[in-house]
């Protein structure tokens, strides 16, 4: 297929200008800067077992002799808090009206 001139002058200005997906719309600039985010943690309350159940024989004292008794002793339970991170830290960019552009801020085309 043949193209126009004139298309074929277009699409090796493009090349050279380095226009890309936004070709023959005006390219928008937009300002961003760094804003750095702190990790995110948050306190999960937990249960946890600390000692098992067990059935044992020990002696007991029992009308004043010594007796050797089953004895059922429960399972032991403890409430703690873990601290657990939800989102680690980092860095994203926030952009920034023009107005507000500082030199601070980055300017990024086609962001």
């Amino acid at each position: 297929m043949r193209y126009p001139n004139s298309v074929k002058v277009m699409v090796l200005a493009a090349a050279v200008l380095g226009a890309g997906p936004a070709f023959g719309s005006s390219m928008t600039k937009a300002c961003y800067e760094k804003v750095h985010q702190p990790a995110v943690y948050k306190n999960i309350k937990r249960t946890i077992m600390t000692h098992r159940a067990h059935t044992r024989w020990e002696y007991q004292t029992i009308n004043g002799r010594q007796v050797l008794c089953k004895v059922h002793r429960p399972a032991v339970y403890q409430t703690v808090v873990q601290n657990t991170l939800i989102q680690p830290a980092r860095t994203v960019l926030k952009r920034v009206s023009a107005r507000d552009c500082t030199r601070n801020a980055r300017i990024y085309s086609n962001f």
